[in-house]
């Protein structure tokens, strides 16, 4: 007797979809990398240097992670990196014409689009509950909120790491939990 299959839920439907897709998820993973490295090598030689790097790296991984989204919208977390992106685009856009005059101004600044940028990840590893490899937005979320804190209550360590050294590693971290889902989406792949 053949058994007839069950019909592929919702869900599974949109698994095999973004699994065709993974190359988008590690390509963001790789300009988050690229441009938390250049924020954390770079600012080493000036105040300036920390927030024309920080605030081109951040604009072009918020254009990149908005353009990619738009590639797997049928992923559920879709509107969250949408959001994600935006914060990062419109946040390095400020922090690169610097409105705020002096050192505090634009450490509180960082500090605010690093707080955003990290709730927004959180809220996007909740949304994914069904994905596997979810934790590492969470974990890119809360490093990115202790970032925020970290400048924002300038803590010791503060003296010794640039604003933009701080944000650099949020993003180093950001771009390994979207090299990670990548491989874990690729590994998947029927």
């Amino acid at each position: 007797m053949d058994q007839v299959s069950a019909p592929e839920t919702d869900h599974e439907r949109r698994a095999d979809a973004l699994q065709a897709k993974w190359g988008w998820f590690l390509a963001l993973g790789l300009v988050l990398t690229l441009c938390g490295a250049l924020a954390v090598a770079l600012p080493a030689v000036s105040t300036f240097a920390a927030s024309v790097v920080l605030g081109i790296g951040l604009s072009f991984a918020g254009a990149v992670k908005m353009f990619q989204s738009l590639q797997v919208k049928e992923w559920s977390g879709f509107i969250w990196q949408e959001l994600t992106g935006a914060v990062e685009l419109v946040g390095g856009i400020l922090i690169y014409f610097n409105p705020l005059k002096g050192a505090l101004a634009i450490t509180l600044l960082i500090a605010l689009v690093l707080l955003l940028q990290g709730l927004l990840q959180v809220a996007l590893a909740a949304r994914l509950r069904k994905q596997e490899g979810r934790y590492w937005f969470g974990i890119a979320g809360v490093v990115a909120l202790v970032a925020a804190a970290t400048l924002a209550l300038k803590l010791p360590f503060t003296s010794t790491f640039t604003p933009g050294a701080v944000a650099g590693v949020s993003l180093l971290v950001a771009g390994g939990a979207y090299i990670a889902v990548a491989l874990t989406m690729r590994r998947a792949r029927p």
